[in-house]
């Protein structure tokens, strides 16, 4: 606190500044419809800008395709068509996906072959990196083995650029109790210089995983909501996080939580006030 004496004729000094506090940039998406039935059809293609302390300058203006929740079935969808377009003709630098490549918990076999011509066209020029979901379960690892993505569930995968490096955590997502301290302490202690970004499929795994102190943490399995009222309110988030980080970008402590709607849909194939979505991240050096 500055004290003045009211019998001093100089101007007193002028406080010391305060560290600037990250601030994300975003560009609006065009909107998605406001109701749909029987299965998604589009998505939304939603831009932020995230300042990174301590960011390389080799990966300034790094861009991130972040996917999440496909849930795909034994049909394939135009909307996969859509995404694999738009990817390419967005050249992304990375892509990460968030689990829940299928919908059926029981037989994977009818969405097997899409999940494969999906994820074999999905290009990027860092590669596509994934971790699973609740409703894939491990055996879908084994088959996505030699596909166009590779998963990290329980690894950790650094990249390299010009002699800098960026590190990708992948948390285990087919059951939360799957995330257990041991599992957490395998990763060890964040390296200098050395971006951390952490997937998960479940946004509240933050908790527990903010001893890794990640500087973005990107999820999915809520689907915003998928059934929300007016103003994208989520009824139903199924998450232990508080109901405003169920969707979106927030700055959580000193980590970016991006939590993907995802695009596809679960249970009853319905989407109300809660478009399907693809979220790109640019990152950018700064932020204090």
């Amino acid at each position: 606190m500055l004290f003045m004496d009211q019998q001093q004729t100089q101007e007193p000094p002028s406080p010391p500044a305060l560290p600037a506090v990250p601030k994300v940039a975003a560009r609006p998406p065009v909107r998605g419809p406001w109701l749909e039935i029987g299965g998604p059809h589009g998505f939304e293609w939603a831009r932020y800008e995230l300042p990174v302390p301590g960011l390389p300058p080799q990966f300034e203006g790094l861009r991130i395709a972040h996917l999440s929740d496909l849930h795909i079935r034994k049909k394939w969808r135009r909307q996969l068509d859509d995404l694999i377009h738009r990817v390419r003709s967005e050249a992304p630098d990375l892509i990460l996906i968030t689990g829940d490549f299928v919908e059926s918990k029981r037989n994977h076999a009818p969405a097997l072959p899409h999940v494969l011509r999906l994820v074999d066209q999905l290009k990027a020029s860092l590669g596509c990196f994934g971790t699973l979901g609740n409703h894939d379960r491990y055996v879908l690892e084994r088959e996505l083995g030699d596909s166009g993505v590779t998963l990290i569930e329980g690894r950790r995968h650094v990249i390299e650029r010009d002699e800098a490096e960026l590190e990708l955590i992948g948390l285990p997502g087919v059951e939360r109790e799957d995330l257990t301290p041991q599992v957490l302490e395998r990763f060890g202690p964040r390296q200098f210089g050395v971006p951390r970004i952490v997937l998960s499929h479940f946004p509240d795994h933050l908790k527990n995983a903010a001893v890794l102190r990640p500087d973005l943490y990107l999820a999915g399995h809520t689907h915003g909501g998928q059934v929300c009222l007016p103003g994208g309110y989520p009824i139903l988030r199924h998450d232990s996080l508080p109901r405003r980080l169920c969707r979106g970008v927030h700055r959580v402590a000193d980590t970016w939580l991006v939590v993907s709607r995802g695009l596809g849909s679960t249970d009853l194939p319905i989407r109300l006030f809660c478009p399907p979505q693809v979220i790109e991240l640019t990152l950018r050096r700064g932020g204090g």
